[in-house]
């Protein structure tokens, strides 16, 4: 089939890579081409860069002088400059957007099918989604989305993230002399790593490796020296307590950002510690700085300050004055280290040696609190974090009071306390903007950006979002920019803005399995595969399957397995691959039921009572629906999911000759309290069918039109796709042919890579008389539908019309 883009005196031919002007073909080169085909097929919206070298190149080590190179390339091949900008139009620190009014037309069924010009059809739903868009925005939303604090394909990742993100090891105490990108630029652009140290110590000194390796950092810290996180180095080089060295140092700075690496040795002999520390990478004439005390942190403190020397710095002045306080500086390293190593117990258990007296001091308060915190304690936990607040004044230590305060502001938000949240979240931001302290800073920006998208007002959560980007890359933190970059996706889906969270996923899960955070790979993994689901590319999710497949066995959560499962199976059902399917979707349905996972129960469910419905087996696909439906009814965090089960369970009643009357009002007054594009698309579509099947052709011909147009407003392929697919079968029942294939045309863009999509166009060239059509269909479905059965009467060639 040939599809042709029209604009202006071109017309441009993806599948033949053929642009002609007034019928004479233009040469164009290769990237040009596929840069222009690239916009033109997503003329609807601005396509960032990332997203267009992506593309255009698939890899992301592509500069954007290139990328403005081949850009220009394709102005001059159009002979628009970059002053007019008839055709592609820059968009300021974004990327570009194809302006010019554009036809997209089938070519063979132009001629078989009088249909609308695509121009109409295309300009005035992207018009009205927009307008739809900006008065969901300016609106207070309803209470069921207010209490949403993470999009539902990212459930999992919001308190681990946010988590993650507010506890940075031992440097969470400790200001920066400098944020690193300044101390870096004062450094001729070098930023330290610090390797886990290497000891031979027996039994009882395991902590030296994550412990002094902190101890170490922050020492250098403390001077000015810009350093990776010690969490960073951790993820990156793993926890294990072994003395295993990286092979590839220059591999490992790379990916932490680094310009040197230090390795680190410690070394007991006589009852005199010795550490010794050398550049491994970076330096062509190799630094060594070696330190002696009678314990390891005495050496350590020595050996960092004499390497800080060595790189250009003064030492930090040493704030112990003895007894008590050197007991506890000793002790806080070992404590550092089974927190970065992920052994609270054993954390808890050392703090809990320390001395009545001890206990009130400001960091055993907060590392306590943060072990009560990543335990689930959120009383313990935010008691921890009041005390420290009360008891630390701005005056006397600004970061670390507007740490407590951004830590209070993320239990606000997980016990749906919105309004406490952005109060103390708005007080930390405070403090912090006034000092040197970026990752803190970004930290809480990144906390509010959550509030601010659980409110629905993306473009506040936005702005947080991109400050507090510019403040990990100042401090130098890697994995807070992963975290920040699923978040970014999170408010983008909510923002129907699928490619770009598409984009912001698939950054966040390549730099998680850089970092070997398998959970947090996992999660962004899931929602890129849900966003190709949802943009009808199946294929590309198939792709993913068996990454989630390995990460599924990777992560010990039973809730995240039953999670990214699920996710695996939606996939597999969307490609076809059906013959494990059933039994494997009753045992995760089985698990979620014994322990109680209402949103798993709610998902296997919804599949289940999809493929039912897909074999005809229409009781069974009610009794699945029916169950989903009563389980999202109380489950607050996904609307779209309670909207696409409760048209599901309409369609399942209807098929079963069951009254629809009950769900269909249940599924309006959702919608009606949602007030989304997406939750009007749903009720009309359903109540197009309810009138559809009482013989009320007026009313489903309306409901049905309606829902087309919803579906162009939410700007998701997927709600499209099933509004066509049943307005254009409805139509073909009323031998409305014409009209049919307008609408089946809305669609037919994907028909080469979405089963569904394909089997419309062969209803439609079926119903039409067009055998030659119709083979080129049914071809194509043959090649989509895996082990699903195109219907029999679809494979009988028709008799011309």
């Amino acid at each position: 089939m040939a599809h042709i883009h029209r604009f202006g005196e071109f017309r441009l031919d993806a599948a033949t890579r053929e642009l002609r002007r007034g019928g004479v073909p233009v040469p164009v080169p290769p990237r040009a081409f596929d840069c222009i085909v690239y916009l033109v097929e997503h003329r609807d919206r601005a396509v960032g860069r990332d997203e267009l070298i992506a593309a255009v190149w698939g890899k992301a080590d592509i500069t954007d002088g290139m990328l403005g190179q081949t850009v220009l390339s394709a102005r001059r091949v159009l002979d628009d400059t970059g002053k007019e900008q008839q055709y592609i139009r820059t968009v300021f620190r974004f990327g570009y957007h194809w302006v010019a009014p554009t036809e997209w037309v089938d070519e063979a069924a132009e001629r078989a099918v009088e249909t609308a010009e695509p121009a109409k059809a295309t300009s005035e739903p992207a018009a009205a989604g927009a307008a739809a868009e900006s008065k969901i925005e300016a609106s207070p939303p309803p209470r069921e989305q207010r209490r949403r604090w993470r999009l539902p394909v990212v459930a999992a990742l919001g308190v681990l993230a946010l988590l993650a993100l507010l506890w940075g090891g031992n440097h969470l105490l400790r200001r920066s002399a400098l944020p690193a990108s300044t101390a870096a630029a004062q450094n001729g652009g070098r930023v330290v790593l610090v390797l886990p140290v290497a000891t031979s110590a027996g039994p009882g000194y395991d902590w030296v490796r994550l412990g002094v390796m902190d101890l170490i950092a922050a020492r250098l810290r403390a001077a000015g020296v810009p350093v990776v996180p010690s969490d960073n180095v951790v993820a990156l080089t793993g926890s294990k307590i072994d003395n295993q060295r990286p092979q590839d140092f220059a591999a490992l700075a790379h990916t932490a950002g680094a310009s040197l690496v230090i390795d680190a040795q410690a070394q007991e002999n006589a009852g005199r510690w010795r550490v010794s520390l050398r550049t491994v990478h970076g330096e062509s004439t190799p630094l060594r700085a070696d330190g002696e005390a009678a314990d390891v942190l005495g050496a350590a403190r020595i050996a960092a300050d004499r390497m800080a020397q060595q790189l250009g710095y003064a030492p930090a002045a040493d704030r112990s004055s003895g007894g008590d306080a050197n007991a506890l500086a000793n002790l806080l390293p070992q404590v550092d280290a089974a927190i970065l190593s992920e052994r609270l117990d054993a954390a808890r258990t050392l703090l809990e040696s320390v001395p009545a007296a001890q206990r009130e001091n400001p960091e055993v308060r907060m590392r306590l609190a943060h072990i009560d915190h990543q335990a689930g304690q959120l009383d313990a936990a935010e008691a921890g974090y009041k005390a420290i607040a009360a008891a630390v004044s701005p005056e006397r230590d600004a970061v670390l009071h507007a740490r407590a305060l951004s830590n209070l502001g993320v239990i606000a938000a997980q016990r749906d306390d919105n309004e406490l949240a952005q109060q103390r979240f708005d007080a930390a931001i405070a403090l912090l903007r006034r000092e040197q302290a970026p990752d803190a800073l970004g930290k809480a920006l990144n906390g509010r950006a959550a509030y601010y998208s659980a409110i629905h007002r993306p473009d506040a959560a936005l702005a947080d979002l991109s400050e507090a980007r510019v403040a990990f890359e100042s401090a130098g933190n890697l994995l807070a920019l992963a975290v920040l970059d699923s978040n970014l996706g999170a408010l983008d889906m909510l923002r129907g803005r699928y490619a770009e969270a598409q984009a912001a996923f698939t950054r966040a899960a390549d730099r998680f399995a850089t970092f070997g955070a398998h959970a947090m790979e996992l999660n962004a993994l899931t929602a890129v595969a849900e966003l190709k689901l949802a943009q009808l590319e199946p294929d590309q999710a198939l792709a993913l399957e068996a990454r989630l497949r390995q990460l599924i066995g990777q992560v010990s959560d039973p809730a995240r397995q039953r999670n990214g499962e699920l996710t695996r199976l939606q996939v597999l059902a969307a490609n076809g691959r059906l013959r494990t399917l059933d039994a494997d979707l009753e045992r995760v349905l089985d698990a979620a039921r014994r322990e109680d996972d209402r949103v798993a129960v709610a998902r296997a469910s919804t599949l289940a009572a999809e493929l039912a419905l897909a074999r005809s087996d229409a009781p069974r696909a009610a009794e699945y629906a029916g169950a989903a439906a009563q389980r999202f009814t109380s489950i607050a965090d996904d609307p779209h999911e309670r909207l696409r089960v409760g048209l599901l369970q309409v369609r399942a009643r209807l098929a079963a000759g069951q009254d629809s009357k009950d769900a269909l009002a249940a599924l309006t007054s959702f919608a009606e309290h949602d007030g989304s594009a997406s939750a009007r698309f749903h009720a009309d579509l359903a109540r197009a069918e309810v009138d559809a099947a009482a013989g009320d052709d007026g009313g489903a011909g309306k409901a049905y039109a309606q829902a087309l147009a919803e579906a162009d407003a939410t700007r998701i392929p997927l709600d499209l796709r099933e509004a066509a697919r049943a307005y254009a079968g409805w139509l073909i029942g009323k031998d409305d042919l014409a009209q049919a294939g307008a609408v089946a045309e809305r669609v037919a863009v994907w028909a080469a890579r979405d089963y569904e999509s394909a089997l419309l166009q062969l209803r439609v060239y079926h119903a039409l008389g067009q055998p030659n059509l119709w083979r080129i269909a049914l071809a194509r479905a043959r090649a989509l539908n895996g082990d699903r059965e195109i219907p029999a009467a679809l494979q009988i060639e028709p008799k011309p019309r």
